[in-house]
This record gives structure tokens, C-alpha cells and sequence, in this order.
């Protein structure tokens, strides 16, 4: 073999090898780079979930503070699944100082779900909250109030006549309409007969928030319910007809 034979496989070779490093290279960078563009997406599209929620939760104050009589919020679902759950039951009870009950009642507030990924984002009873995993956070805040013998307890309470899921990758129009809302039990110092507003948490998916958010806010919590001492006590409720078209 001659030194131009030589010379002509050392160059054959040196194209192989760099050939092969170059698609090798992008190999690794389309994997990489997909893999992670996808995570950004799922990632964005929770963010994104959460904000609507956020705006969820503005319109269902409006209808239950009396401001709209209806308000329509929208999300888009990009493959995750929408649904109003009614499994969410709020105990609540109004005591005098011996602990004799002076009211009680038991609402199935429910909850307004997007599921997608392993994560859940919902709206229930004033407040929004995210779940990954068994791990649940609350990122809005409720009409609760615990302070000064004050107690105010603002129930929720999310009905649907029709479809209550929806899944796709379009976006759905949320549809709240107010159909009552109602005092059930007022009581001022004048009275001075309650002492103490007592509630528990029952099959909500948000149980966890719940808990870290009502003894944050001056409830306390002692076997399996949560106390707040007030001589000034309003329980309402504000039933909302819910509307949950298909996608488009």
C-alpha cells in the first residue's frame, strides 16, 4: 500500500468518525431537547391552569357577593379533563359556652377539577388550590373569618344540571349562575348566646390545604374539627348552577 493509499483511508476514517459524532450529537440533542420541551409545555400548561383558576375563582365571588348574576371564565384543556366533583362536605356547628349545640348543618359544597399529568388544580368553597401527588397547596384563600369573636363561614355550594366532564384539547367556556343564596344562622353579641363555631372537612381532595390554611387563620383544630371562639357568628351558603360545555 502506498502513503497516498495510506493517506486516503486515514481520511475515509477521520469522515466516519466525525460523521458519526455529529449524529450522535444531534441524536442526544433531539432527545434531550425534546424531552425537556415537553416538560416546559406540561409545565406551562399547569401555570397557565392555575392562572384560569385564579380567574375562576374572581367570577364565582362575583355571583356569590351578588356583584353578576352570571359570569363565564374559560380554560383550555390541552388533553387534561375538566369536571365538577360533589364529594366535598363542610360539618359546621354554632355552641354556647356549656357546648349545648345552638345550630348544625351539613352542605355538599363540591369541587370544580382540571386533571392533567398527575396534577390536579380546583376551585371549592372560595378557595384555589394545586395537588401533585398526595402533596396539596392553596393558592387563593376563601371568605373564612376567625378573628376578634368574629366567626363568618362562606359556603359554596356548585351544582350542574347536565354534563359535569369534559376532556379534549379545546378550550371550555365555565358557565356560574347564581340560583339563591341564604343566612343559615346569624347571631350578634347582643344575644349572647354563642360562644363557639365548630366545622370539619370531609372528603375533600384538598384536605391537607384545608387544614394548614384554617390553622393559619385562627381556627383551632382538636378531634377532627375546627374551633373558633366568636359571640358574633354568620353562616351562609350560596348555591351556583354550573354550566360545563364541550370544548371547541
Amino acid at each position: 500500500m502506498t502513503v497516498r493509499d495510506d493517506r486516503s483511508v486515514s481520511d475515509v476514517l477521520a469522515f466516519v468518525l466525525v460523521f458519526s459524532i455529529i449524529i450522535t450529537s444531534v441524536g442526544l440533542v433531539y432527545s434531550v431537547g425534546f424531552s425537556s420541551l415537553s416538560d416546559f409545555q406540561e409545565s406551562e400548561q399547569k401555570t397557565n391552569a392555575a392562572r384560569a383558576f385564579d380567574a375562576f375563582s374572581s367570577v364565582f365571588d362575583d355571583v356569590e357577593e351578588g356583584r353578576a348574576v352570571a359570569r363565564n371564565g374559560e380554560l383550555r384543556l390541552r388533553g387534561g379533563t375538566i369536571q365538577l366533583s360533589r364529594e366535598s362536605e363542610f360539618n359546621i356547628s354554632v355552641r354556647d359556652s356549656g357546648g349545648t349545640s345552638l345550630w348544625n348543618g351539613t352542605n355538599t359544597t363540591g369541587s370544580l377539577l382540571y386533571t392533567a399529568d398527575g396534577t390536579t388544580i380546583g376551585y371549592g368553597n372560595g378557595g384555589v388550590f394545586r395537588q401533585d401527588g398526595d402533596a396539596s397547596a392553596m393558592i387563593n384563600e376563601p371568605s373564612f373569618l376567625c378573628e376578634g369573636g368574629r366567626a363568618v363561614v362562606s359556603l359554596v355550594v356548585l351544582r350542574a344540571d347536565d354534563v359535569t366532564s369534559q376532556s379534549g384539547d379545546g378550550n371550555v367556556q365555565i358557565k356560574a349562575r347564581a340560583n339563591r343564596s341564604t343566612v343559615l344562622y346569624s347571631a350578634q353579641r347582643s344575644s349572647a348566646n354563642a360562644e363557639s363555631v365548630n366545622l370539619s372537612v370531609a372528603d375533600s381532595e384538598f384536605g391537607d390545604a384545608w387544614d394548614r390554611y384554617l390553622v393559619d387563620n385562627g381556627w383551632t383544630y382538636n378531634a377532627g374539627e375546627y374551633g373558633c371562639s366568636a359571640d358574633i357568628v354568620v353562616i351562609r351558603v350560596t348555591v351556583i348552577d354550573v354550566e360545563i360545555p364541550a370544548p371547541r
